[in-house]
């Protein structure tokens, strides 16, 4: 396994995908994870400056989209390069990932990591069973193109599909190009044992983010409070080798936003599971366990965009490195 950046951990910082492969070499990393945002362009030159990059740097380099569905707030980007680009975005969903198949083959990835929609699809009262109809949809189609390409789709359980859902969009899809992105952090809004959720995800692994979070009691239920790898309640290291006999040579790819004030999990309110599936006992156990043990954390408030963000998730990420290289160092090549 490598150890690698999720770019999105630097998005404060200013960096366009040069200089994020530049500071992840400087961080004695190994590749990295790009999502959209230090991009400013998908035009062929600029693509294959960045791929030329990460070769003479000696890195990999992944790349994902934003959301698969097109109503989307994380499909505008996407959309706005593949356009600038002159490819053509009147098209359909499937086709817009097919687009960035292209991109991520250009860049020299051999996946596209993508989403549906986030923390917020559940309590915004869309219909999940008709998402998960439209995403399996979208990925039949985008999955076929990505068989011919010899790539793979990789989606990451987002906070919106609960891993069991996605099992079942994976089990729909029925493509050997359909993988998944498994991002420890987000495995807790499943309100379940994240070790537990690991293990139905693993044998259809592609990649993914490491991070952590610790499980926070509120006066509406729980809260995830954003922390470095090491400090958080998930038990990381335990979920890469439940990951690792599934895919030895995968990439490990961390993930800071301790920016961001806890993400609350208000269990407490009525209507909470008539829109969030309920889990099971022992799952929701684990998290009240957990969270005897503090309270909503000092910084309830989400620092603003810019320098003082990147302060404080800099010095997180560098104490996130060290923490994986020394316990992560046995499953690392």
């Amino acid at each position: 396994m490598k150890l690698g950046l999720e770019s999105y951990s630097v998005r404060n910082s200013g960096l366009d995908p040069i200089g994020v492969l530049q500071f992840t070499a400087q961080l004695g990393l190994q590749g990295v994870l790009f999502e959209l945002s230090p991009f400013t362009s998908f035009a062929d030159d600029q693509l294959e400056r960045i791929r030329q990059k990460s070769e003479d740097l000696q890195l990999y380099l992944d790349f994902g989209m934003g959301s698969i569905f097109h109503w989307h707030p994380m499909a505008e980007k996407g959309r706005d390069l593949l356009a600038a680009a002159g490819y053509d975005v009147n098209v359909s969903e499937a086709k817009i990932v097919e687009h960035h198949l292209e991109v991520a083959q250009k860049l020299g990835s051999p996946i596209l990591r993508c989403v549906g929609g986030n923390l917020f699809t559940r309590d915004e009262g869309h219909d999940m069973t008709a998402l998960i109809d439209q995403a399996v949809a979208i990925l039949r189609q985008a999955c076929k193109t990505a068989e011919q390409m010899g790539m793979q789709i990789a989606m990451e359980n987002h906070a919106d599909f609960t891993v069991r859902e996605l099992a079942s969009i994976h089990a729909r899809v029925n493509s050997p190009a359909f993988r998944f992105t498994v991002d420890t952090g987000n495995l807790a809004f499943d309100l379940d044992d994240p070790c537990r959720l690991a293990e139905i995800m693993a044998p259809h692994t592609a990649s993914t983010h490491l991070k952590n979070y610790e499980i926070l009691w509120t006066d509406r239920g729980l809260a995830l409070g954003n922390c470095c790898l090491g400090s958080g309640d998930i038990a990381v290291p335990r979920i890469v080798e439940i990951l690792g006999p599934y895919a030895p040579e995968l990439h490990l790819n961390i993930e800071i936003h301790t920016q961001f004030a806890p993400f609350r999990l208000d269990i407490l309110e009525e209507g909470f599971f008539a829109r969030h599936p309920s889990p099971p006992g022992d799952g929701l156990a684990w998290y009240l366990r957990h969270a005897q043990k503090r309270t909503a954390p000092f910084r309830p408030n989400t620092l603003p965009d810019g320098l003082d963000a990147w302060k404080l998730e800099q010095e997180d990420l560098r104490s996130s490195i060290a923490w994986a290289k020394e316990h992560l160092a046995t499953v690392l090549s």
